[in-house]
């Protein structure tokens, strides 16, 4: 008999965080589980500690793999998973002992195919508890603009539970970050009903080493190709709604133009630049009227338009006034 909920934790160099994970995960007060243990190649004991709480407890399942990254060992997870539900836990964060117990319960007791809850985040030198609002269920369109929002929840998945079936055709996009973002759209768009609740049961440790702050350190672009495939969805699908998706795609493109134009190797991802400025530009007559951007930015913007060399030099110049 199939388990109510697949929980799949890809492992990858985690050595010192591995064992409060798993057993944060062990402690369920729902018991009817499997956890999916994805060694994504670790070069550490990863793989051996894996294979130690599968020896101990038959609902650990555990996979050893190439390295592939996050996204593929999720994958991976995703194509042997049985159960009704599936979950996913980053393998250096922990979770509360009645986190899938909650999640589970909401699905079932409101017909929702996908439940999320709120998070603890964990940084340096300091912890952030996010969301504190009751019970809330949204059709797809309400969970589409919720999600795009932010204000409920938003396109991570850790803090999710998801049903199987949603996940059939779809799969993480490999050899990117921000993989959950270009997934979690996809997932709502398939699904009738989502319910949420302001419950901080998900412990996500920031750590400056982490996927998404090398992300930032190498400056990676996914974000706002991202945002354009999103865009061209949602405006098929939600077209209320692609005003959202616009200001998401023209933060992300500032932001990395910000970051190139700053950086002393500018030559080096002078490609990524141009590329980025020009998908900025596309939207230029939808990012122009948003109301959220001030007349500065809007004059960067129109300044892009122009030829995006005048993005950098005016950010340049800016920068040295202050």
């Amino acid at each position: 008999m199939n388990p109510k909920v697949s929980i799949i934790v890809p492992v990858y160099k985690v050595e010192p965080y591995i064992h409060k994970c798993v057993d944060s995960i062990l402690a369920q007060t729902l018991t009817d589980f499997e956890l999916i243990l994805v060694d994504d190649g670790s070069p550490d004991s990863c793989g051996r500690i894996c294979d130690q709480y599968a020896q101990k407890d038959s609902r650990v399942k555990v996979i050893h793999k190439e390295n592939g990254g996050l996204s593929d060992a999720r994958n991976a997870g995703i194509d042997i998973a049985r159960g009704e539900y599936i979950g996913f836990v980053d393998s250096d964060d922990w979770i509360e002992p009645d986190m899938y117990e909650l999640l589970y319960r909401m699905c079932i007791d409101n017909n929702s195919e996908i439940a999320s809850c709120t998070s603890i985040i964990h940084y340096k030198d300091k912890t952030v508890i996010n969301g504190t609002h009751p019970l809330t269920i949204h059709d797809r369109n309400q969970a589409m603009s919720a999600m795009l929002q932010g204000k409920l929840y938003d396109e991570v998945v850790w803090t999710k539970l998801i049903k199987r079936s949603l996940l059939e055709d779809i799969r993480f996009t490999v050899g990117i970050v921000y993989e959950d973002t270009a997934l979690t759209y996809k997932v709502i768009h398939k699904c009738k009903q989502v319910c949420c609740i302001g419950a901080p049961k998900y412990h996500y440790i920031k750590r400056d080493n982490s996927v998404m702050d090398k992300a930032v350190k190498n400056i990676r672009i996914d974000a706002v190709l991202i945002y354009d495939e999103m865009y061209k969805f949602v405006n098929n699908y939600y077209c209320e709604l692609s005003n959202l998706v616009a200001l998401k795609l023209a933060n992300s493109a500032m932001s990395v133009l910000n970051l190139i134009s700053f950086n002393q190797n500018f030559m080096m991802y002078e490609k990524d630049y141009y590329m980025v400025a020009n998908v900025l530009n596309r939207y230029f007559n939808k990012t122009i009227k948003l109301q959220e951007y001030p007349k500065n930015v809007k004059l960067l913007l129109a300044a892009t338009k122009i030829h995006p060399f005048l993005y950098k030099m005016l950010v340049n110049l800016t920068a040295k006034r202050r």
